[in-house]
């Protein structure tokens, strides 16, 4: 009886500790995609992985929980202030569902976002976490970053005289 329960124990441990999320890969593509397109500083084209019911998280200090049109004006605000713009991620990870804990397919990443302002020149490096979560069409329809992003603006901030 002890072999059975421990067989049965193993058993249960190794299948539930590989689960995969079906659509992970998928949006780990879409994820990479859309950090290679918004570099590129192609509004547009950024904006076209949400999905129009999008729900958004600003890093800034207070910042809202944004629909589509406000995050297309976060976004753009980012692209027209900097330049040179790249991400270097240290990692991407599966997300899970906070209700359930169980894997759903989205997307967790943290790493460097770094860049030159498009008035003052000055350069910045800053660590930021970002999470996203697709629709069944492999739109972001939630999602949000955390960074320092008051501090970033301010630290290149053109020094007035």
């Amino acid at each position: 009886m002890k072999k059975l329960i421990f067989l049965i124990s193993i058993t249960l441990f190794v299948s539930c500790s590989d689960s995969q999320h079906p659509d992970y890969e998928r949006n780990l593509e879409i994820t990479k995609q859309w950090f290679d397109v918004f570099v590129t500083e192609d509004h547009d084209a950024t904006m076209d992985f949400y999905a129009d019911n999008v729900e958004y998280q600003s890093a800034f200090y207070g910042g809202p929980l944004m629909n589509k049109e406000e995050l297309g004006e976060y976004l753009k605000g980012w692209q027209d202030n900097m330049e040179n713009i790249s991400w270097e991620a240290q990692n991407y990870l599966p997300g899970v569902d906070p209700e359930t804990s169980l894997p759903n397919g989205s997307v967790r990443t943290y790493g460097h976002w770094s860049g030159t302002h498009s008035v003052s020149g000055k350069s910045f490096k800053g660590l930021w976490y970002h999470y996203l979560t697709f629709d069944e069409n492999g739109k972001i329809t939630h999602g949000g970053d955390f960074g320092d992003a008051t501090g970033l603006v301010m630290s290149v901030m053109p020094i007035e005289e």
